[in-house]
């Protein structure tokens, strides 16, 4: 299956609200340029020189994120999600009327001479602070401690993040449970879509 082909059939079987906002979204790409190649990437996402943006479907929102947003002006003040991303900045959009398409095709032709310009993402500090919990779960299988201690940093982060950004008490023991399992088997927490 093409990467188009991906992405229509993630849009077709979405609710109606964010079906809307993803293919407005997806046409507003599509007149980007023929520089802006549409690919599959842990779902929806536009490239050139480098990844540019992408969505993702929530339950009661649709995600739209600039991989180097911390490196756009934001004239129009648009980002308002994921803002202390240390290189990502997202569009929160809960309606397709929110869309504005004059603004957005302006910042992903913002974001692609980004990417053509050299930039490179440098992460500044790679100390992943490992909350109490997991650091505790990890201990007690060492098989799943040695393959987190091996991990580079982004992978540590991504464990880290799934752990933190849990809002209910009961989603984080889960979700530690799930790290100490995946690590136990030697996988990331991406592996699955690679």
């Amino acid at each position: 299956m093409t990467a188009s082909e991906e992405i229509s059939k993630y849009i077709y079987v979405l609710p109606d609200f964010s079906k809307a906002i993803c293919t407005k979204l997806r046409s507003i790409m599509l007149k980007a340029g023929k520089d802006l190649k549409e690919e599959w990437k842990w779902g929806p996402h536009y490239s050139c020189n480098g990844m540019v943006c992408g969505f993702g479907a929530f339950k009661e929102h649709v995600k739209f994120t600039f991989f180097n947003g911390a490196a756009m002006k934001d004239p129009q003040h648009l980002f308002n999600h994921c803002v202390d991303n240390e290189f990502s900045r997202s569009i929160k959009y809960t309606d397709v009327r929110e869309i504005d398409e004059k603004a957005i095709l302006a910042y992903v032709k913002e974001s692609m001479a980004v990417n053509k310009s050299g930039f490179k993402r440098q992460v500044k500090d790679k100390t992943v602070i490992v909350p109490e919990e997991l650091q505790q779960a990890l201990a007690k299988n060492k098989k799943a401690h040695t393959f987190f201690e091996g991990l580079t940093y982004g992978y540590k982060k991504e464990f880290v993040e799934l752990v933190t950004a849990a809002k209910r008490e009961e989603t984080r023991v889960e979700r530690i449970k799930k790290i100490v399992a995946l690590c136990a088997e030697g996988k990331r927490l991406n592996d699955k879509y690679k």
